[in-house]
């Protein structure tokens, strides 16, 4: 498989810039790290905020990124979404790392899909079109149905 992990997150408070991760395969201990949720809502979960591209990111200026994946100070990724028909799919790369992301938006933006190929940070325009074509909706699918509901692990109150 290409795709190795994945996180479900969704806005969940009055932040509109932030998305608590509510399904997980729990895979990822990089990210996973990065994500904890040290206070505030949610102390031990995980969050993180899709917000517009912070300065000090120092992404490709061709590709031309307007979002980013933070968690606090921390820049996780870029968020380039290549191709105007298929605006709900984007890619980026797990800062630091040579993992590649694949972003999966809801209509609304209520809830983000985060995908990881790990190793995959210099093959993300060919994922992207494999993922837009339909090629890895298979892999998708077993990872979403590996993923466990992480609010009622924990037994949160949502």
């Amino acid at each position: 498989m290409i795709l190795t992990d994945y996180y479900k997150g969704e806005c969940l408070t009055t932040a509109s810039s932030r998305y608590d991760v509510t399904m997980s395969t729990r895979s990822y201990e990089y990210l996973e790290t990065l994500l904890i949720n040290k206070r505030k809502f949610n102390v031990g979960g995980l969050s993180f905020n899709y917000v517009p591209l912070p300065a000090s990111f120092k992404a490709r200026p061709e590709r031309k990124a307007e979002m980013a994946i933070t968690k606090g100070n921390v820049n996780i990724s870029s968020v380039f979404v290549p191709d105007v028909e298929s605006h709900l799919i984007g890619f980026g790369d797990v800062n630091g790392t040579s993992d590649g992301l694949i972003f999966i938006f809801s209509s609304d933006y209520s809830t983000i899909e985060i995908l990881v190929a790990r190793g995959y940070a210099n093959d993300l325009l060919t994922l992207f079109n494999e993922v837009k074509d339909g090629n890895l909706d298979d892999e998708i699918a077993i990872l979403r149905s590996k993923a466990v509901d992480v609010l009622k692990e924990r037994r949160l109150p949502i």
